[in-house]
């Protein structure tokens, strides 16, 4: 008699309008105030974006994890760069290597649209565990972010 363990299957995907409900929670852990109806516009308009792409980590069919993602290229760059403008793993799941996987999916989106670097901004006293995770990930921390408001 053998016993079968089953693991949970972890599937990274493209995030769609329908997945709002299961993003909210996720949207709040990184402090974003937002509403469903509004998640569900700006979930929509990333849908068939040839240069913003959402992806969600799911495991059993349960969202746990997001990174959003952004290609953009100026007058000065050979090739166009990724941005990651937003990533976060639901904090029951973090340390298994979630945001690890995120992180591939997303290199592989930017590889198949040429982009020649992947770049991400950490700020703020509470995100040195970000800026230590993007570093063992492979970042490289270079220079200071400027903002002003408009």
């Amino acid at each position: 008699m053998s016993i079968q363990v089953c693991a949970p299957a972890l599937v990274i995907r493209r995030c769609c309008s329908e997945d709002v409900h299961a993003m909210l929670p996720l949207m709040r852990q990184l402090r974003y105030p937002t509403t469903p109806s509004v998640l569900k516009e700006r979930l929509s308009m990333l849908e068939g974006h040839d240069q913003l792409c959402s992806l969600v980590a799911e495991v059993d069919g349960v969202v746990i994890g997001t990174i959003f993602l952004k290609q953009h290229q100026t007058h000065d760059m050979v090739k166009p760069v990724t941005r990651i403008t937003a990533m976060v793993v639901d904090e029951k799941h973090r340390g298994n290597g979630i945001g690890k996987r995120l992180l591939l999916e997303a290199e592989s989106w930017g590889r198949q649209r040429c982009s020649s670097q992947m770049f991400v901004s950490v700020a703020g006293d509470n995100n040195l565990t970000s800026k230590s995770f993007y570093e063992y990930s492979g970042f490289t921390c270079a220079g200071y972010r400027l903002s002003k408001d408009l």
